[in-house]
Parts: structure tokens; sequence; C-alpha cells
């Protein structure tokens, strides 16, 4: 008898990281009132940035847990990443998670970035045809409000009228008539009428 082997697996597609590259950010620490600038990324996986040690030049990583803020320099713009508990974004992980703070008005949009991965499926008969894995980007988006209340939030108009039913009229009053570039655009300009 032979042995064959299965040639179709292709490896991975995509990794944990946020980003391709390390890039230029500035990390400020939980027990630190400055910021230190790093060349860094963010793992989404684990919840932890990568960076390059400046003296020994090795790759090393910090824990979400020990993170305020880091501020990543991409494009000429600043992207801005906070840590907070996975338990108050109702995920199942005690783990500290990374998110991103679109504005900083008293009524703040932030965007939570995370990585799932989906193993390849090819052996079986009834099998989508997937040679290889792959970590897949999801977006969440959450309105904190000014109290420190979380609310899950889709980029609608009729997503912010659930939450805030009271304040109708105005959703309906900033938008009307405007063009935006993207709808994080238009919730941020809602937002900032509140």
């Amino acid at each position: 008898g032979g042995v064959g082997f299965d040639t179709r697996y292709k490896g991975v597609k995509g990794s944990p990281m946020l980003f391709d590259t390390l890039l230029t950010s500035f990390l400020k620490m939980s027990n630190q009132d400055k910021y230190i600038q790093l060349e860094s990324n963010i793992d989404l996986v684990s919840n932890s940035v990568h960076f390059v040690h400046p003296k020994t030049k090795q790759m090393v990583a910090i824990p979400g847990i020990n993170i305020t803020e880091i501020i990543i320099r991409r494009d000429s713009s600043d992207m801005i990443f906070r840590t907070m508990e996975g338990k108050h974004l109702k995920k199942n992980t005690g783990d500290f998670v990374f998110y991103q703070a679109l504005n900083d008005d008293p009524y703040q949009l932030i965007k939570v970035l995370s990585k799932e991965f989906i193993e390849a499926d090819y052996k079986q008969a009834y099998s989508p045809g997937r040679q290889f894995d792959e970590f897949n980007t999801t977006y969440k988006y959450y309105i904190i409000s000014d109290d420190g209340t979380i609310h899950p939030c889709q980029l609608t108009q009729r997503s912010l009228m659930k939450i805030f039913p009271d304040k109708k009229r105005i959703i309906e009053n900033v938008t009307n008539g405007k063009s935006y570039r993207d709808k994080e655009a238009m919730v941020i300009d809602i937002l900032k009428n509140f």
C-alpha cells in the first residue's frame, strides 16, 4: 500500500495583530502618568501590545490589564485605544479588551475590534472548501453615556433612537439634509449635539 499526502491545506490567512506592521505609538501604562514612544502593534487575540524593546531590540508583549491608553500614529492621523474589562462589554472573557475611542465627547462612541480564528474546513464531503485557517476581524460599536452606562449600538439613526428615545427629535434634526463620509461620522455628529 502507498501513502498519500493531502496537499490541499494552504496555511493561515491574516494574523492576530491589528496592523500589518509595527507603527509609531505612544503607550501609557496603568501606573504612570506619561507616555512612552515605541514601535508597536496590538494583538487582538491575547489582548496585549507587542513592541520592540528600545534597548534589547527583542519583541516584548504587555497584557492589556497593565495599559491605560495607546495612541497609534497611522497615515499621519492618531488612533486612540484604551482598555476595559471584557465583562463590561458582556464578553465571556475576564480579560481587558482594547477599544478604539472615536470621540471624546460626554457621549462617547467606541469600536471594539476582535479577531476570530476560523479553521480550515475541506475534508468532509459537504464542507465549504476553505483550504486555509483565517483570522477574521470583527467590529462592534458601543456608546458610553455621560453617566458611564455602556450601550451596544448599530451605526443607524434607528439604533440611536432606541437607546435614547427622549432625544429622537435631536437625532432627526442633526442629520436632516447632511451627508457624511461614513456612518461613524454621522453617529459622532449626533452625539455631539446631546
